[in-house]
């Protein structure tokens, strides 16, 4: 009898040892929520007693393969490409904001606009439209030298994008007007 005690609070000192210390360890297996129970012995009748004691499961992380490549029917008739499309694939956090910031322009609030504008070009650094849209929202701020350093950074970024090149041209130009 004190034989199994002394195993019962053996097994229990070890697991209790080893659930604190997975939940501080870098890649300890995951424990699962529903909790493997350990029954006790049968009665007389041959029916279970009620569980004596209920451990974790730990399951370990699972792999997920997936395939180096995915290929996708082409749309059937393709869009014009406008800078907006270049600028950030949709669903990213930096094409979320530029909904918003076209939002903010649309009501008028060019200081919200610029704000988002920044917060986008956190996300995405060389991100040539980005800079550009600063840069206009700066220039219709009446903030022309913020709006010019802001452009030629645009220029910088803008590769071999030729029809971005002539907007941001056409940028700086308007601000040498002034």
């Amino acid at each position: 009898m004190i034989s199994r005690i002394s195993l019962l609070l053996a097994i229990f000192m070890i697991s209790a040892c080893a659930s604190s210390g997975s939940a501080t360890r870098p890649g300890a297996p995951v424990s699962n929520s529903e909790p493997a129970v350990v029954r006790g012995q049968t009665d007389s009748s041959g029916s279970a007693q009620e569980p004596a004691r209920s451990y974790p499961v730990q399951v370990p992380p699972q792999r997920v393969d997936v395939p180096a490549t995915t290929t996708t029917p082409p749309p059937a008739e393709p869009a014009p490409e406008t800078p907006r499309d270049r600028a950030a694939p949709p669903g990213t956090p930096a094409s979320t904001l530029l909904t918003s910031v076209d939002q903010a322009i649309a009501d008028g609030d060019l200081e919200r606009a610029a704000a988002v504008s920044e917060r986008a070009l956190r996300i995405s650094p060389r991100d040539a439209y980005l800079w550009y849209r600063l840069a206009s929202i700066r220039y219709q701020q009446q903030r022309y030298g913020e709006a010019e350093g802001f452009a030629r950074r645009a220029l910088s970024f803008a590769g071999n994008d030729g029809e971005l090149s002539r907007d941001i041209n056409s940028l700086l130009g308007q601000i040498g007007q002034r």
